[in-house]
């Protein structure tokens, strides 16, 4: 295509700055090909670069100043906008594991798994920041292993477990090598408009999109170093280097047929393309060489070169071998690598593959000499045309400013993991249950509930997997776990009542009964972890003595005289009387002595009334000789009444009171006591009508006062 012709405005100018070399390459877009229009490529004068870091800013610069100034005068136009791409020689890769405890009752969800997976990522960033100084900025991460209760596991959604882990190789890019690279554009009068690294870039251009389903390694076998991308389920999963790559193979041609670097490396590529080889050697002398001759001497560095490639591999890609591999870069040709590689990854030799310019679909060159040198340069210029972004992009969380590398889509995950935010915010943990036996009867008392968090970008709600675009803002309302179950004896109590009576006159309560591991606790004890808990719900008299009553089998229990049997069921406001058998034993005894002393009263009595009848009528008889004949009709039973009441006279066994106005008769005991007084009234106190007052004589009485033959009481309710 001629380049005189073209709009300066729809030049995209993409630089590949290499060990050995700066490739430049301009074109533009039409028909949805990136078409090149103007190339160059130059190498440094010095060794301006050690194994693809910049170690002399200005002599860089220069070289690139040169690709610039050759590209500008084919094209007739000023270049004043690049692509570049950090190499991935610098890239730092760390591998680490995480561990979860969740919720066993609960499914593992998307987001538990993007928690451990960014713990993970986080603690791989605090390892290497302890090894490196300055920043590093994570650019990707794949997943090696996931874990279920210590156990290997392929994927962990849906799946219930007590422990998850996560294995991941997080991938680290140093932002001085971001700054040394602007540092050289400055210099030459460049703006960066589009930064991506150079495994990407190579992938872009030797892989297609639709290819990237597959699990895939391309391998850019540069001069100083060996980078490495792995693409899987249409993405770019992890990036990798191995410190070894060309210049090492060179170095020894050079070092045994005594040539320079730039003849040794011809040599190289030519052995693997024709028979012998000629070449002219530091002191001038011509020689030729047979290719086998050569390919024997470097076979044992290829192979080395190609046993750290092939281990690096099976590294990134999770300890496996990659479906196939594609090479690219000045070493892709180098003799035996293909084959040494296919014996390291136990993979068949035809799925390694060399990519060439002329395999890249989304470009179309009139020159491909550069062959697979210059594939890299092309993916650089196609990353741009998708992204035309820039090195950060700056979004807020939180209302804070995160910069992120430009180098792919990122996620709000990515935001939280630059902005070192704990993962462990995400994901709420329920309240631990408490598992106890109720009554010999399993129960479990649930915690609460955790709230995941909530995000939300722009407003609108979002996910942890969602992609983020320059500015936008991201408010992020982290996770609350739930409340541990913390249950009390009294949540377990089918009813809290409580029946209250007298016992002796003294107020009790029958309530429930609560132990906790056979110790008696109240309502507000607190149950813990496989406790016995049991509730017992009193009733009867009988569980008053057993549970409240102190000596209980010291005592017989009475209520309204009649002596209550242990399965009697008590009720509100009974009074009930309590009597040690000690006591009543001597009460027996008392009673029987007054029966035996009431009957010898009864029998002197009737003797005495015997005596004073026969004598008062002995003297009837004698008086009535003595009278007049009209006093013969003396009625003879009033002298009997006579004598009965001169009788009496000695012994009486009753006593009269005055209760409420009514006078009472008590008889058939010795003595008596104000409680005497219910067994001769009609008086109900099973059912309180207020407060009961007792009177004696006008003053307060007791239930064991003493009541003498007169006295005045009063009583009842108020």
């Amino acid at each position: 295509m001629d380049g005189n012709n073209v709009n300066p405005q729809d030049l995209i100018f993409a630089l590949d700055i290499g060990t050995r070399s700066v490739i430049g390459t301009a074109g533009i877009i039409k028909d949805k090909k990136f078409h090149v229009v103007a190339e160059y490529c130059v190498e440094h004068e010095e060794r301006a670069m050690v194994d693809g870091q910049i170690h002399d800013v200005s002599l860089v610069a220069s070289a690139v100043s040169t690709v610039k100034k050759q590209i500008e005068s084919k094209l007739n136009v000023r270049m004043e906008c690049v692509a570049i791409a950090a190499a991935g020689r610098f890239l730092r890769t760390v591998v680490c594991k995480s561990e979860l405890k969740v919720d066993y009752d609960k499914e593992i969800d998307k987001d538990a798994i993007r928690s451990l997976e960014l713990t993970a990522v986080k603690t791989a960033e605090e390892k290497i920041n302890n090894q490196t100084e300055g920043k590093l900025y994570c650019v990707g991460y794949s997943v090696r292993n996931y874990y279920l209760n210590g156990y290997v596991i392929s994927n962990l959604l849906s799946h219930k477990g007590e422990n998850i882990g996560a294995e991941v190789i997080a991938t680290f890019l140093p932002r001085s090598v971001v700054d040394s690279l602007y540092s050289v554009m400055n210099k030459v009068g460049l703006q960066v408009i589009s930064l991506t690294l150079e495994p990407i870039a190579a992938m872009e251009a030797a892989i297609p999109k639709n290819l990237r389903l597959l699990n895939l390694a391309l391998v850019d076998v540069g001069a100083g170093t060996s980078d490495i991308a792995i693409s899987s389920k249409d993405t770019i999963s992890a990036y990798g280097m191995v410190p070894m790559a060309g210049d090492e193979i060179t170095e020894i041609i050079a070092q045994n047929y005594l040539v320079d670097f730039n003849t040794a490396e011809i040599i190289k590529k030519q052995c693997s393309e024709k028979e012998k080889v000629t070449y002219t050697d530091v002191l001038g002398l011509e020689n030729e060489i047979v290719s086998e001759e050569v390919i024997k001497l470097i076979s044992p560095f290829v192979k080395k070169v190609a046993e750290e490639i092939g281990s690096k591999i099976i590294e990134l890609n999770g300890d496996k071998a990659p479906n196939a591999v594609f090479l690219v870069g000045g070493g892709a040709h180098t003799p035996k690598l293909k084959e040494f590689l296919s014996e390291k990854l136990n993979i068949p030799l035809q799925r390694i593959g060399i990519k060439g310019r002329d395999a890249v679909i989304d470009c179309v060159c009139e020159d491909n000499s550069l062959g697979s040198i210059g594939v890299t340069v092309l993916g650089i210029a196609l990353v741009s045309i998708k992204r035309l972004g820039h090195d950060f992009i700056d979004v807020f969380l939180n209302d804070n400013v995160i910069s992120l590398f430009n180098s792919h889509k990122h996620t709000i995950m990515d935001v939280m993991m630059q902005a070192g935010v704990n993962p462990k915010v995400l994901i709420g943990k329920n309240g631990r249950n408490i598992r106890f036996m109720f009554n010999d009867i399993k129960r479990v008392a649930f915690g609460t509930l955790a709230s995941n968090a909530e995000i939300k970008v722009n407003g609108e709600k979002s996910s942890i997997d969602e992609e983020v675009k320059e500015g936008d803002s991201i408010e992020i309302n982290y996770a609350v776990d739930g409340n541990d179950a913390c249950p009390k004896i009294k949540d377990y109590v089918r009813k809290i009542y409580s029946i209250s009576f007298f016992v002796n006159d003294i107020l009790e309560n029958l309530e429930p009964v609560t132990y906790i591991n056979d110790e008696r606790v109240d309502l507000e004890a607190q149950i813990k972890e496989n406790d016995g808990v049991q509730i017992i719900y009193p009733e009867a008299l009988g569980d008053y003595k057993k549970y409240f009553a102190d000596n209980n089998s010291s005592f017989n229990y009475f209520l309204n005289g009649k002596e209550l049997s242990d399965d009697y069921t008590i009720n509100e406001g009974d009074r009930i009387y309590r009597i040690s058998k000690e006591e009543l034993t001597m009460e027996e005894a008392n009673k029987t002595e007054e029966v035996t002393e009431s009957k010898n009263i009864k029998e002197n009595e009737d003797k005495v009334k015997k005596e004073i009848i026969d004598e008062e009528q002995e003297n009837l008889s004698s008086f009535n000789t003595q009278k007049n004949s009209e006093d013969t009709n003396i009625d003879q039973e009033a002298a009997a009444s006579i004598a009965e009441e001169n009788s009496t006279s000695i012994v009486k066994d009753y006593i009269q009171v005055t209760v409420n106005k009514e006078p009472v008769i008590l008889k058939g005991k010795k003595d008596y006591i104000f409680i005497d007084i219910f067994n001769y009234i009609e008086f109900d106190l099973t059912i309180p009508k207020g407060s009961l007052y007792l009177l004696l004589n006008g003053k307060n009485a007791g239930y064991h006062d003493k009541l003498l033959d007169g006295d005045v009481i009063e009583l009842g309710w108020q």
